[in-house]
């Protein structure tokens, strides 16, 4: 799977906003020259102008670049000034506050469920004091065109709450689904790159700790699948307490990877000979069975030159080398030269 297709969401938002504000930087043109020699109302033609100029600036920068929160807050509220003063300034026969009936929808989108409320509640409460301050308040004279407006602003509010909800609950759900091994809980192997590659920003005190459990054949064949699936679900869960601060990755059978930022070696090193022995030091009750096993361990720096492959074979070569001379042990190389190897037991 592509990993760029597990931000559908940030896709959708910059897609939006990239085709919006090209859209927008036509139609302000259009509405400041036509404010500027019709309507007579000159700042709202300057701001027209300068929120244009915004637009296509905006458009430029998603071609090249990854969508920026603030970018989509700060194009909300200028569409929401415009459309305020418009309907501030202009008739209600000009019909400028329609616009306000599209702005819900483009909250949502742009902003999410939390946002969209309090932005769309806003506009709401807005709007209904500017009309309802104005000397002419025709065409809203007819009570029952007034309150059609109003339901309809509300039912596209309500649609696009709705829309947004679903959406971003089933773009979860298929997050977890290609993202969670589906036994124990943890990462995937997808996980692991996705959160190499796309999450993590600062690497430069990584560590990984790479560990197997020990002859975990010898439970699936003396008691059965069933019961090895529960131990490793027990692991997991166990690994994930003891890292505290990191991220737990199923990478295999019985094989898993901790990511954690660490502030020297020795700390690292420490981490992993604790966990090793918690593990050493639990009896899992399974199925009625009390069932022990031990871990072993190799551990690895990130490197600058590392790529995800690099950095987990450097471990992999220390887990070999701790499943080589006796198991139930912490292999570690931090640097170059000299290299540190620490043995546990």
């Amino acid at each position: 799977m592509d990993i760029a297709a597990l931000n559908s969401t940030k896709s959708l938002r910059k897609n939006v906003l990239r085709w919006m504000s090209l859209c927008f930087g036509f139609l302000s043109v259009l509405f400041a020259i036509f404010n500027l020699t019709v309507n007579n109302f000159p700042l709202l033609g300057y701001i027209e102008i300068c929120f244009s100029i915004y637009c296509i600036l905006t458009y430029i920068s998603l071609i090249h670049r990854p969508l920026q929160f603030w970018q989509a807050v700060v194009m909300c509220i200028l569409i929401t000034l415009i459309v305020v003063l418009g309907t501030a300034l202009a008739s209600p026969r000009n019909g400028v506050f329609v616009w306000a009936f599209a702005l819900p929808i483009l909250y949502y989108l742009l902003l999410g469920k939390q946002y969209g409320v309090v932005l769309s509640a806003s506009l709401l409460a807005i709007q209904m004091y500017i009309l309802g301050t104005k000397s002419n308040l025709s065409p809203f004279e007819t009570f029952n065109l007034s309150l059609n407006l109003l339901c309809t602003y509300v039912s596209i509010w309500a649609i696009s709450h709705v829309f947004e909800g679903s959406r971003s609950h089933f773009s979860k759900r298929l997050k977890n689904l290609a993202l969670l091994d589906p036994l124990t809980g943890a990462g995937n192997r997808l996980s692991m790159s996705h959160y190499f590659e796309v999450e993590l920003r600062d690497k430069s005190q990584l560590y990984v700790l790479l560990l197997d459990l020990d002859y975990f054949k010898l439970i699936n064949d003396e008691h059965g699948h069933g019961v090895g699936d529960k131990v490793l679900v027990e692991v997991a869960t166990l690994l994930r307490i003891a890292l505290g601060r990191g991220y737990v990755f199923r990478v295999g059978g019985e094989e898993f990877a901790l990511f954690s930022s660490f502030t020297s070696d020795e700390h690292a090193l420490n981490t992993a000979e604790k966990i090793r022995a918690q593990v050493e030091d639990t009896r899992f009750d399974i199925d009625g069975l009390s069932i022990n096993v031990t871990i072993s361990i190799g551990a690895a720096k990130f490197r600058s030159t590392n790529t995800l492959e690099d950095f987990v074979e450097q471990a992999d070569k220390q887990l070999y080398k701790a499943k080589r001379f006796g198991r139930n042990k912490v292999y570690c190389k931090f640097k170059v030269e000299p290299e540190i190897e620490a043995a546990s037991i």
